[in-house]
């Protein structure tokens, strides 16, 4: 059941402390640091548990920059565990451009909040620092590690164009392709070189030919990380990356993994060429979405003046960690509003990500996150339906 009156003091809370995380969210911003390498972001994030009392591990799971961060509410009953996650990569070239920054503020505000009511919960609040969202797959390290491994349900939440109840996500596999041949003078003798780059491109020939027999939902894309280093030389190594999507984890790897795979040993082999193939990372498996938490969510967003929509789960998007975290039990992956006409992993959206839409959105992300993590902590019903959807769609 809603506690209306446990509610208004974690908004009452994260009111308190919305010059602290909005300092926090700009802070963040203007210090952008890509996957593994967000030492200043994590440092400063476990300052502030710390100092609100949290038992901190950091760095945890075997990542320099991820953390744990505990506590414990002091009151009788049920004994579950609610991890709020927290990111705060950034993008290369690009900074904040997909808002981590607000969705690691949010994470704290909301795990600060809950701790502030601690009197009136059982349980255990985790806040997880999760480095490496982006290409990296850090929760899937951490996943590895054991981090998640009592965790009851799982919550955070994304910064967007418009408030939604959550949504679905691509699986993704990601690879680092190197082509190697012979070089040669380009002019004197080109006869005796082997021409790494022309595998590159008859690469990208047949992923254009393989985009045309695959799903609608299926995304194929790659770019030319190595082409050469002089050109009047044969390139001797070239290489490219590419991602695979797909709504279906089971369509990914079984259809499309096998068959890019043969595109790029068929062009080392008419190119002459040797290859190899190297994943980038852990794969990320598609989103179980959950609408027990995300129709909560909703009914909370309301509160707040916010309409979020429903999930629509044939609009996946792109492809997130937090797919693997969703595999393994309920789990929240909400939006909200930041403004109303920019894409992610854009300079409008990094600039957004520092707007005065963007620090409203950090308070009530804040309040959101404690208000939706009081419920499960304190309404055994909502967690068990939550289990049941999980179990349901899992089967």
């Amino acid at each position: 059941m809603l506690t209306s009156e446990n509610h208004c003091r974690i908004r009452d809370s994260v009111e308190r402390r919305s010059s602290q995380l909005v300092g926090m969210s700009h802070y963040i911003h203007a210090n952008p640091e890509i996957r593994f390498q967000e030492r200043k972001a994590s440092t400063r994030l476990v300052a502030a548990l710390s100092e609100a009392g949290f038992v901190t591990e950091f760095p945890a799971g075997g990542l320099e920059t991820a953390f744990v961060a505990r506590v414990r509410g002091s009151a009788g009953g049920n004994d579950p565990t609610v991890a709020i996650l927290c990111e705060y990569d950034a993008l290369e070239g690009l900074g904040h451009a997909c808002g981590h920054n607000v969705i690691a503020t949010m994470g704290l505000g909301g795990g600060l909040a809950l701790a502030d009511v601690a009197d009136a919960f059982a349980g255990e609040v985790r806040v997880i620092g999760c480095p490496g969202e982006e290409g990296g797959g850090g929760k899937a390290y951490l996943l590895n590690a054991g981090v998640f491994d009592d965790v009851d349900a799982a919550l955070m939440i994304h910064p967007l164009a418009e408030d939604r109840q959550g949504g679905t996500s691509l699986a993704r596999v990601g690879w680092d392709v190197e082509f190697v041949g012979r070089p040669a003078h380009a002019a004197m003798a080109p006869h005796l070189g082997i021409n790494a780059l022309d595998a590159v491109r008859l690469a990208f020939a047949g992923i254009d030919a393989l985009r045309q027999q695959v799903t609608p939902d299926t995304r194929i894309h790659a770019i030319i990380v190595d082409g050469g280093a002089a050109v009047n030389v044969i390139p001797e190594r070239a290489s490219l990356r590419i991602f695979l999507r797909s709504a279906q984890s089971t369509y990914l790897n079984e259809s499309i993994v096998p068959r890019a795979r043969g595109v790029m040993e068929g062009a080392a082999l008419m190119a002459g060429c040797g290859v190899t193939v190297n994943e980038v990372g852990p794969a990320y498996d598609a989103m179980v979405p959950n609408r027990v938490l995300a129709e909560r969510y909703g009914t909370l967003a309301a509160a707040l003046g916010r309409t979020a929509a429903p999930i629509d789960e044939n609009d996946a998007g792109g492809s997130s960690d937090m797919g693997n975290v969703s595999q393994r039990f309920p789990s929240l992956h909400a939006y909200i509003a930041i403004d109303g006409d920019v894409k992610p992993h854009t300079a409008e959206f990094r600039d957004a990500a520092q707007s005065d839409r963007a620090d409203r959105a950090v308070v009530d992300g804040a309040t959101l996150l404690a208000q939706l993590g009081f419920d499960l902590l304190t309404d055994p019903q909502l967690l068990a339906a939550a289990v049941a959807e999980h179990h349901a769609r899992k089967s």
